[in-house]
């Protein structure tokens, strides 16, 4: 015999207070490949997953989107990587976002210029998703945050 269902009194009464979200990340890549496979990566752990391919859509996805996290490819077509990073570091409605820096070529004065820019950190590709995730993850951008939560205020490194 099956229980009887709960009388009204006996269902859990919900609390107040901050309700859970999945988490917003932006990729901005211009492989499409890399960014379906980021993709995959960030959606199959619970995140909300928004892409952009080249510079110009990604300012124009960040203001829609409103993503706790940006994984920005450096080099892109139109305006750079590093351009969108500085545009967004200079509005004041972005400079709290997370920004994880990824490049195929990180090497000479690259590392310390994304740095000064405003990026949280940077990555050379190929990343593996575990790494990835726990840096998401160090800057306070878990697959799900509280919804009443503030925007990310992590720290850069």
């Amino acid at each position: 015999m099956k229980n009887p269902a709960p009388s009204i009194e006996e269902k859990p009464v919900p609390q107040d207070g901050p309700r859970p979200r999945a988490a917003r990340v932006l990729v901005v890549e211009d492989e499409r490949h890399i960014a379906r496979f980021l993709e995959f990566i960030l959606k199959k752990e619970g995140y909300q997953v928004a892409i952009a391919y080249d510079g110009e859509q990604a300012l124009g996805v960040v203001d829609q989107f409103a993503p706790d996290a940006i994984l920005l490819d450096m080099v892109l077509p139109g305006i750079s990587g590093l351009d969108v990073l500085k545009r967004l570091r200079a509005d004041r409605r972005h400079a709290h976002r997370v920004i994880v820096v990824l490049s195929a070529s990180l090497f000479g004065d690259l590392p310390a210029e994304v740095m000064e820019a405003g990026a949280n950190t940077h990555c050379t590709k190929p990343i593996a998703p575990s790494d990835l995730l726990k840096k998401l993850a160090e800057f306070g951008v878990p697959p799900v945050i509280d919804e009443d939560a503030p925007a990310s205020s992590a720290h850069r490194q």
